[in-house]
C-alpha cells in the first residue's frame, strides 16, 4: 500500500518511505478500551435519540442513525489523534579494549614451542592476536587496540615494531582504557601481557573498573614456572687507580627463579683487546654462602682509561642473556705512589718493611726513624732530613705509615695537617701496633679519631694465626695466594709450620668503632675464638687501617719475601687510592653516582681542594653544562646551577637520554672543569625476567573478569559481556490531518444530509 501514490496521498504519508513494512497504528491521545466502549455506546444512543421520534420509514431512520453513529465515532477517532508509525531500531555495538604489552620483557624466550625450542613472549603475543577469534569478536564489537609499557598508545594490531619499552606500569594502560571507554557502551578490557609491572596496581583504578562493571580479562604470556636467570646486578670498582695497582672489582650476582644448580663463572674482560683479565667460578654452595658476591682483580701497565666488562657465564639455561654483562671504566694514573713511613725505633717489622718500600719501583718512599741520631742517614728513595711541617709538605704524600711512635713526636700543627690530609685530600693512614706507644700514646690527641678502636688492647699470651675475613676480598687485600681461588695460602694457615705470630694485640669486638670493618682476625692455636686483628675505617675522604701486630716479617723464614711483600704492597695500594680519586687541581668536578640513570637525579659537585682557591672563587653559583657527545643520541644539552655549600658547589641534574655525556664547568673563578660519564637506563625489564601471572589473575578477579590461557582463546568470545545498545528511532505520519480523513468525514456528512433531505429534514 505504501508503494501506491494514491494511498500515500490519501493517508498523507510524507515521512514514511515508500515500500516500508511493519507500519503500526498508534495514537497521539490514546484511550482505554472501556473509554472506547463508552464512546461507541454514547454515539449509538445519540444517533438513536436523534432519529427515534422522526416521521418516516423505519429502515431509512435506522440507516441514518447508523451513519450518524459512524460519523460520531469517526470524529472521536480523529480527536484521539491516529498516527501511522514506522519503528526503526538502531543498534550501537559495545566496545572492547585490547592492551598489548610492548615492554622489553616481551623479548625474553621462556616458552617452548612444538619443536621444543624456546620462543620469546612477543612471538606468543603475535600468535594470540593472529587467532581468528578476534575476527568473530569484531563482528559484534568495536575493538580498540592499545600498546603499552609505562604509557598506552594506539597501535595497529596488524603491523607494529619490536617491544622496546624500558619499564611497565600496568595501572596506566588500564586507566587509559577506562578513560577511552567513557561515554561508550563498554564490554571489557583484555590485557595480553607477561604480568610484569614496576609498581603495584593502583587500587583506585581497580575500584573504578569494578564500579563501572568493566571486567578485565587477562591472557598471560611466558612461562608460569620461573626459569633460573643469572644477572650481573651491580659492579663496584674504584674510579681511579695507580698503574700496576691490583684493583678489586666486586660483582654482585642475582639468581631469579631459584638458586643455580650448576657452577657460575664470572669473567673480567678487557673490552678493547678481548683478553680475559680474571676469572672466578662459584659453585652453587659458594653462591649461596656469599650471597652471589664475586671478587676479581685487574691491573693495567699503562696509564689511560681501561674499559673492562664483567660477564657471567653459566651452564644450562639462562632466561635473559641481556643482563649477563656490565661495563666499567677505570682511569689508571702513572706516577709513583708517595709514602711517608715514620717509625719510633728499629724493630724487626721496620727493617723489612723499609727495605720493601725502597725496593718497590712503583713507590716513592721517605722513611724517618725517630730514634736515630743526627748522623744517621734516613732511608727511602726520597730521604728526609726532618718531618714535614706545613700543609703543602703533607700534600706530597698519598700514604702515611705510623709505626710504634710516641704522640709527642708530632706537633699539634703536624697532627692537624695529617688529619686534614686524610680527611680532606683522601690520603691513607696505616697504623702498625707496637709494644710501647701504639695505640696507647695517641689517646687524648686529635689523631685518636683516626683510630678504628677504643682503649688500649692487651697482648695475646700465646701464638696466633691470621685468618682473612670476607671484607678483605672486596677491598683487594690479603690475596697472598697464587690465584683468586687460593687467596690465602695453606702455608699461613694453622697447618703451616711458620704461620704463627709471636706478638699480637688482643682486640675485643666491643672496642671497635661503629664504622670499622674487620679485614682479618687473629686466633690462638688452642682456641676457636677469633679476635679482630686488621681493621679498616673510612675517615672523611680517606681510609685508615690498623694492623694489630708487628710480626708479619716471620712469614719470610723458610718461605721468602713473597707473602710478606704481597701483604704490605696490597695494603699500601689500597690505602693510597683515596688521593688518586682526586687530582692535584684546586677544584675537582665529580658526578654521583658514577653511572647515572635516565630520569633519576644525579649530583654534580665541585670540591674545593685548596682553601685559598675557594676564597678567591667566592660564594656565587656556578653553571654546569651537560652535553651528549655520542652521535647515536644526537645533540642534547642541559644546564644546571651549582650552589656553594661549605667547601663545595653542588647541584642536581636529571639526564634525559642514555649515552656518553660531557659535564663541563667553565667559570673564570674555577677555570675549565670537565667530567665524562656514561648515562644508562634502568633496564628493570630484563634485570628480573620472570613472569607475574599471579598479578594478572588478581586484576581479573578484582574486576570480575577471568584469566584465559592462549590455548583456551576460543572461549573468550563467550566470556565477554554483551553491552550493545538498541535505540528506536520511529517515523510518524498523522492520519487525522490526511486528505482521506477529511474525505471520509465529508462523505458521511453528505450521506446523512442526502438521507435527511429524503425525509425532508435537512
Amino acid at each position: 500500500m505504501t508503494h501506491s501514490l494514491f494511498w500515500r496521498w490519501m493517508l498523507g504519508l510524507d515521512a514514511i518511505p515508500a515500500g516500508a513494512t511493519g507500519i503500526e497504528l498508534t495514537w497521539q491521545h490514546p484511550l482505554a478500551g472501556w473509554a472506547w466502549v463508552l464512546c461507541a455506546v454514547g454515539a449509538s444512543v445519540f444517533a438513536w435519540w436523534s432519529y427515534t421520534r422522526l416521521v418516516g420509514p423505519k429502515g431509512t431512520r435506522i440507516s441514518l442513525g447508523l451513519v450518524r453513529t459512524m460519523l460520531s465515532l469517526l470524529l472521536i477517532t480523529l480527536a484521539a489523534g491516529p498516527l501511522l508509525r514506522l519503528p526503526i531500531i538502531e543498534s550501537e555495538p559495545d566496545w572492547l579494549v585490547v592492551l598489548l604489552d610492548r615492554s622489553r620483557s616481551m623479548s625474553i624466550a621462556d616458552t617452548r614451542d612444538g619443536s621444543g625450542e624456546y620462543v620469546d613472549r612477543d612471538t606468543a603475543l603475535h600468535k594470540v592476536i593472529a587467532d581468528p577469534i578476534w575476527g568473530a569478536i569484531d563482528v559484534e564489537k568495536e575493538i580498540l587496540w592499545l600498546g603499552f609499557d609505562t604509557s598506552a598508545r594506539d597501535i595497529d594490531q596488524s603491523a607494529f615494531g619490536p617491544p622496546d619499552g624500558w619499564s611497565t606500569d600496568l595501572s596506566v594502560p588500564i586507566e587509559t582504557a577506562l578513560r577511552r571507554l567513557a561515554g561508550r557502551p563498554a564490554s571489557a578490557i583484555v590485557v595480553v601481557s607477561d604480568g610484569r609491572t614496576v609498581r603495584p596496581i593502583d587500587r583506585e583504578v581497580m575500584r573504578a573498573a569494578h564500579a563501572r562493571a568493566i571486567p578485565v580479562f587477562a591472557i598471560p604470556l611466558g612461562s608460569a614456572t620461573a626459569l633460573t636467570d643469572m644477572s650481573v646486578a651491580q659492579v663496584d670498582a674504584p674510579e681511579r687507580a695507580f698503574v700496576r695497582d691490583h684493583v678489586p672489582v666486586v660483582v654482585r650476582l642475582e639468581s631469579s627463579g631459584g638458586r643455580p644448580h650448576t657452577p657460575i663463572t664470572v669473567e673480567l674482560r678487557d673490552t678493547e683487546t678481548g683478553q680475559i683479565i680474571d676469572t672466578v667460578t662459584l659453585s652453587p654452595e659458594e653462591f649461596a654462602a656469599t650471597n652471589g658476591e664475586a671478587v676479581m682483580t685487574g691491573a693495567q701497565g699503562d696509564d689511560g682509561t681501561a674499559r673492562w666488562s664483567v660477564r657471567v657465564v653459566g651452564e644450562g639455561d639462562d632466561l635473559v642473556k641481556g643482563n649477563n654483562e656490565r661495563n666499567l671504566e677505570i682511569e689508571f694514573i702513572d706516577r709513583p705512589l708517595r709514602v711517608l713511613y715514620i717509625e719510633g725505633y728499629p724493630r724487626w717489622e721496620y727493617r723489612y718493611l723499609k727495605n720493601l718500600l725502597v725496593r718497590e719501583q712503583s713507590l716513592e718512599s721517605s722513611v724517618m726513624l725517630l730514634s736515630a741520631d743526627r748522623d744517621f742517614a734516613q732511608e727511602g728513595n726520597a730521604p728526609l732530613e726532618r718531618l714535614p711541617q706545613s700543609a703543602e709538605e703533607f700534600r706530597n704524600y698519598d700514604l702515611f705509615i705510623l709505626g710504634d711512635v710516641p704522640a709527642g713526636s708530632l706537633s699539634q700543627t703536624q697532627i692537624a695537617n695529617l688529619v686534614a690530609a686524610v680527611g680532606e685530600r683522601g690520603a691513607g693512614l696505616l697504623w702498625i701496633a707496637g709494644e710501647r706507644s701504639t695505640p696507647g700514646s695517641w689517646r687524648g690527641t686529635e689523631l685518636e679519631d683516626l683510630l678504628p678502636i677504643r682503649g688500649v688492647p692487651e697482648r695475646f699470651d700465646e701464638r696466633v694465626i691470621v685468618e682473612p675475613m670476607p671484607g678483605a676480598a672486596r677491598s683487594g687485600v690479603l690475596q697472598l695466594g697464587e690465584s683468586a681461588r687460593d687467596r690465602w695460602p695453606s702455608a699461613l694457615s694453622e697447618r703451616g709450620s711458620r704461620a704463627a705470630l709471636e706478638w699480637c694485640q688482643r682486640i675485643e669486638r666491643d672496642t671497635l668503632k661503629p664504622t670499622a670493618e674487620v679485614l682479618a682476625s687473629a686466633r690462638t692455636l688452642s682456641s676457636a675464638d677469633a679476635f679482630p686483628l686488621i681493621i679498616t675505617m673510612r675517615y672523611g675522604a680517606g681510609v685508615v687501617l690498623y694492623v694489630g701486630t708487628d710480626e708479619t716479617w716471620r712469614w719470610r723464614h723458610g718461605i721468602g719475601e713473597t707473602f710478606h711483600e704481597r701483604f704490605w704492597i696490597q695494603f699500601i695500594r689500597y690505602l693510597a687510592r683515596g688521593t688518586v680519586q682526586r687530582d692535584d687541581q684546586p677544584f675537582h668536578l665529580t658526578v654521583e653516582p658514577r653511572h647515572p640513570e635516565v630520569g633519576v637525579p644525579a649530583l654534580i659537585r665541585v670540591d674545593v681542594q685548596e682553601a685559598k682557591a675557594g676564597d678567591v672563587a667566592g660564594d656565587g653559583p656556578l653553571e654546569a653544562t651537560s652535553v651528549v657527545i655520542d652521535s647515536s643520541v644526537g645533540h642534547v644539552s642541559q644546564s644546571t646551577q651549582l650552589v656553594r655549600d661549605g667547601s663545595q658547589w653542588v647541584g642536581s641534574w636529571t639526564p634525559q637520554e642514555a649515552g656518553t655525556w660531557r659535564v663541563h664547568v667553565d667559570s673564570p673563578r674555577t677555570g675549565p672543569l670537565e667530567h665524562v660519564i656514561e648515562v644508562v637506563r634502568n633496564d628493570a625489564e630484563l634485570l628480573r625476567g620472570e613472569t607475574d601471572h599471579a598479578q594478572l589473575a588478581d586484576i581479573a578477579q578484582r574486576t570480575g573478569g577471568a584469566v584465559v590461557a592462549p590455548p583456551e582463546l576460543s572461549r573468550l568470545k563467550e566470556l565477554l559481556p554483551r553491552r550493545a545498545l538498541n535505540k528506536e528511532q520511529s517515523i510518524i505520519d498523522p492520519l487525522w490531518s490526511s486528505p482521506g480523513a477529511l474525505i471520509l468525514v465529508l462523505t458521511l456528512l453528505l450521506v446523512e444530509w442526502i438521507g435527511r433531505r429524503g425525509l425532508r429534514l435537512a
